[in-house]
């Protein structure tokens, strides 16, 4: 992922953090605390125990609050999920359809989350946060891919409009040039022609380009869904015997096809008369 961008692992450790504290739970465990210590010796109820005996018990229940958060898979799992609406925003895609895999895509990578919190050992969990990560990147781009779907279709009528007039304004210069004998008229004919195919070339390329993408997409949902099941099924032996190594190449291999993907796109984009 990019330097100038958070890794999205540490922006849930702190999000975490910040949600565990800030729960219904600690603020009623919170004001309790200060309405015991501050008013109970007032209204003579328990006032032979001392403010700091209910601060210190206080403290000792939000940490264990704070700490069962942390640990609590369900709760990891909510977090990251909000955190990957929230920074992708997949409501702003038109397609319905796109929307929906995106979405999936997402829950499956909060599981992830919540599955990696379930276990104990430390090595394991290093290993699939490692995977976890790679697995951001991978998310990322199957975003932008599915935008870059989603804004093509908006466009898919307009589009079809052109290539229609193109190709059939190209027909007619052809003949209109085979029939032309003004040599000033006709050598501006085959100008305008060439700028016609110019075109049709790139509708073409388009058009094609957005068809792989849309395959890619479908595959990369695909594969996705393959990789979590995979991922559950990881254990501290498969460390040792590559297993997971070969994970992270897979999920590696995926990123670099859609890295091409994008790059041809962004080629065909950067054409005068494109998207």
């Amino acid at each position: 992922m990019s330097n100038t961008r958070e890794n999205l692992q540490e922006r849930v450790q702190r999000a975490l953090l910040q949600e565990a504290i800030l729960r219904p739970e600690s603020a009623l465990v919170i004001s309790v605390t200060l309405l015991l210590g501050v008013f109970a010796p007032q209204v003579g109820f328990l006032d032979f125990i001392p403010f700091w005996v209910w601060l210190l018990g206080g403290l000792l229940s939000e940490g264990a609050l704070v700490y069962s958060s942390l640990t609590d898979p369900e709760f990891g799992r909510k977090v990251v999920a909000r955190l990957l609406q929230r920074r992708f925003r997949p409501e702003q895609l038109q397609n319905k359809r796109l929307q929906e895999r995106i979405n999936e895509a997402f829950d499956y990578r909060s599981r992830i989350e919540a599955a990696i919190r379930e276990h104990s050992d430390s090595l394991l969990k290093d290993e699939l946060y490692e995977t976890a990560r790679q697995i951001d990147e991978w998310l990322e781009h199957i975003y932008n891919l599915a935008r870059h779907v989603d804004r093509y279709q908006q466009e898919r009528a307009i589009l079809a409009r052109d290539y229609k007039r193109t190709t059939k304004r190209i027909q007619e210069l052809q003949n209109q040039i085979q029939a032309e004998n003004d040599t000033a008229v006709r050598a501006q004919m085959e100008t305008t022609l060439a700028s016609l195919q110019r075109q049709l070339a790139t509708l073409t390329t388009l058009d094609n380009t957005i068809q792989r993408a849309e395959l890619q997409l479908e595959n990369s949902h695909a594969h996705l869904a393959t990789i979590y099941s995979q991922t559950m099924l990881i254990e501290v032996k498969d460390i040792d015997s590559g297993r997971a190594r070969r994970l992270r190449q897979e999920i590696a291999g995926e990123v670099d096809e859609l890295q091409d993907m994008l790059a041809a796109m962004d080629e065909v984009y950067a054409v005068p008369g494109a998207l």
